[in-house]
């Protein structure tokens, strides 16, 4: 009797993708640092034995020690325990601005991009007119409209990163929207509703966790920017460019108070940095050879 052969294991598509994710290094060094800040900012209060706001006036502007090892500010408050909540703030701010963002311009550039026509001529003539503003001042003229504050620097840097969020998805719609699959829909009466969401959304979703990671990064460091000039979240809030605010003043003398926020955003940074490029190699159908 003749063996039957074994039947070979299909892999998943997330099973191939966290595999070739693996072998990237640099990647994978981004993931473990960005998730040892994230995991630093959840269990701060459990990481310090001081509160962001706690102030102690016989240990004011002193350097690092085991005390207090990264030092103190000029109101005595703990340095390491404000980093740490920092951290909240300042990912929180980065996440949920593209989140935002990327929610309303995955919404026009698929609609923009599926339909074209007049609609695509005018949305996206509308779109050139805002991103030939740079794309840091148009945050700060937004920042300056809406004021300062946590909800309201979120909502700036939302309003900014949406003209290229758009037109980023609008790219991705036009190079599906002749596929094959998108046919077979349309010759089984599927609305546009469903084309979109369920043919054309799914099938450059790798694409947009690659833009959401890289897009993140550069919106930390607006965040950074927007609070050092006094635009964004404000002191006391230990967001990390607040801290750098409160630190430009005794930069001579109290350098350290610069040099840990500083160190914290370029780490964040860098790690969704490889996160994304890693991702990116790791969604290539390309690479799966």
């Amino acid at each position: 009797m003749a063996k039957s052969l074994p039947r070979r294991k299909t892999e998943s598509m997330l099973g191939g993708v966290l595999k070739r994710l693996s072998k990237n290094k640099l990647a994978m060094a981004g993931g473990m640092i960005l998730l040892l800040i994230i995991l630093a900012a959840i269990f701060a209060p459990i990481l310090t034995p001081y509160t962001y706001e706690q102030m102690d006036g016989t240990h004011i502007l002193e350097g690092p020690s085991r005390a207090h090892i990264c030092g103190t500010d000029l109101f005595g408050r703990d340095m390491f325990t404000r980093l740490l909540y920092g951290a909240r703030y300042s990912l929180a701010l980065g996440f949920i601005s593209v989140l935002v963002s990327q929610f309303f311009g995955v919404i026009i550039g698929s609609v923009v991009g599926y339909y074209g026509g007049t609609l695509e001529n005018v949305v996206m003539r509308v779109l050139d007119v805002i991103q030939s503003i740079p794309g840091t001042l148009l945050t700060i003229t937004v920042a300056t409209v809406f004021g300062n504050g946590f909800g309201n620097t979120v909502l700036a840097l939302a309003i900014s990163h949406i003209p290229g969020s758009s037109r980023t998805t609008r790219a991705l719609v036009l190079s599906v929207r002749k596929n094959e699959y998108l046919e077979a829909a349309e010759a089984c009466n599927c609305s546009d509703g469903r084309k979109i969401f369920s043919h054309i959304l799914p099938n450059i979703f790798s694409y947009m966790i690659v833009s959401f990671a890289t897009a993140t990064a550069y919106t930390i460091l607006q965040a950074a920017s927007l609070s050092y000039i006094g635009l964004g979240v404000q002191p006391p809030t230990p967001e990390w460019g607040a801290l750098l605010t409160g630190a430009r003043d005794y930069v001579r003398d109290y350098t350290y108070l610069l040099i840990f926020p500083c160190i914290c955003i370029a780490l964040t940074v860098l790690s969704l940095n490889l996160l994304g490029d890693g991702l990116r190699d790791a969604l290539d159908p390309k690479m799966k050879k």
